[in-house]
């Protein structure tokens, strides 16, 4: 793990209250690193523009997801400490402690869709990585959902609660089927160079 990742990973997971949340964000971004080392791999041999602006989009999507797990840690920072001095603003803490789970969410997400293009770059035994990454990610956002549903109860805004709910689904739903994709894709690739003696 590179030194500078290894700091911020450590020092947002200590700072965080709402660890879960951060710990799957992380979970989240050493996945996407791992995408980002198996493309550049892949680009030893097939290079492409459009490789590279994958590994372009890892490396950014691995450092946004750093970020959002700090944003959520304040974010419900804020709301606790509106709770607890009883402040009028303590709905709009609460929103914004649902929407910043939410953002990371999203972000793992995304993560899997870049996984799902990269499995068509990679083959042998470097394509199980991108199937071990999708799956990282997809787990990031199961785990993160978690945080949110804990949350989401306690909306006095109907309308917003029912939205977020929704999405909610939508990207449970689309994590899912997306790595599992990702993983069929991989297990074919994954076995390209295997040479099958014959029966």
């Amino acid at each position: 793990m590179p030194p500078s990742f290894r700091l911020k990973g450590l020092h947002v997971l200590e700072d965080s209250v709402s660890g879960a949340v951060a710990a799957a964000a992380l979970s989240g971004s050493l996945a996407l690193r791992v995408l980002k080392l198996v493309l550049e791999i892949a680009g030893r041999k097939h290079d492409s523009a459009r490789l590279r602006e994958l590994i372009d989009a890892a490396a950014r999507g691995a450092e946004h997801l750093i970020a959002l797990a700090a944003e959520d840690g304040a974010a419900y920072a804020a709301y606790m400490k509106a709770r607890k001095e009883g402040s009028p603003d303590v709905q709009a803490a609460l929103r914004r402690a649902i929407e910043s789970p939410l953002a990371a969410a999203r972000a793992a997400a995304g993560g899997i869709d870049l996984c799902a293009e990269a499995a068509g770059h990679t083959r042998g035994a470097i394509a199980a990585d991108v199937g071990g990454a999708a799956a990282l990610l997809a787990g990031a956002v199961r785990a993160i959902l978690c945080s949110l549903d804990a949350n989401l109860g306690l909306l006095d805004d109907e309308v917003f609660a029912r939205e977020m709910a929704a999405e909610r689904r939508r990207l449970e739903m689309h994590a899912i089927r997306q790595a599992d994709r990702v993983l069929t894709t991989v297990k074919t690739a994954s076995n390209s160079d295997l040479i099958v003696p014959p029966a």
